[in-house]
């Protein structure tokens, strides 16, 4: 029984280690909050989705989903659950597709966060994104349109700069 006890508490101390080594220090926290709001400033970011939160049903994880602003256009690609109206038969583009932003505003409600707001139309739908981002990365995303039943976010802002669409042919 004792081996047994010693075995879990060093395979314990050794998986305490490993997630300590994870964490950042005070300066890389500071560099990424700097990068990441040089990028919001920039209008260039991109947010990687880990969870959707439909208004009805259950949270839910998800990969390999983002929004990616670059300028004056939204590159969206998120999943949806939920209740819609008046949609193109087949469901249309739903929630993927790429832009031109029509409205877009600021504003820093603490020091810590900004929330970005924007309205784009996508052909099928009007769509409005709630962004709150913090300077650790994270950031909640509410997103309302005039077809489809509200549906909330969340995610990590990458904080290298996306590339531009610029240039390519």
């Amino acid at each position: 029984m004792k081996k047994i006890i010693a075995i879990v508490m060093a395979v314990s101390l050794l998986l305490l280690g490993g997630c300590a080594s994870l964490r950042l220090t005070p300066e890389e926290k500071a560099q990424m909050a700097a990068q990441i709001q040089e990028n919001l400033d920039n209008r260039t970011f991109e947010i990687d989705v880990d969870h959707m939160n439909p208004r009805r049903g259950m949270s839910q994880s998800v990969t390999n989903y983002s929004i990616k602003i670059d300028g004056d256009k939204i590159v969206s690609h998120l999943p949806y659950i939920g209740a819609a109206w008046n949609l193109p038969y087949g469901g249309g583009k739903g929630l993927s597709f790429e832009a031109k932003i029509s409205d877009y505003i600021e504003t820093f409600p603490k020091p810590d966060r900004r929330v970005v707001v924007l309205a784009t139309n996508n052909g099928e739908d009007y769509l409005v994104y709630t962004m709150e981002i913090f300077n650790n990365g994270r950031a909640n995303i509410d997103l309302r349109t005039r077809n489809r039943e509200p549906i909330s976010y969340m995610g990590n802002v990458l904080p290298e700069r996306p590339k531009s669409s610029e240039g390519k042919d």
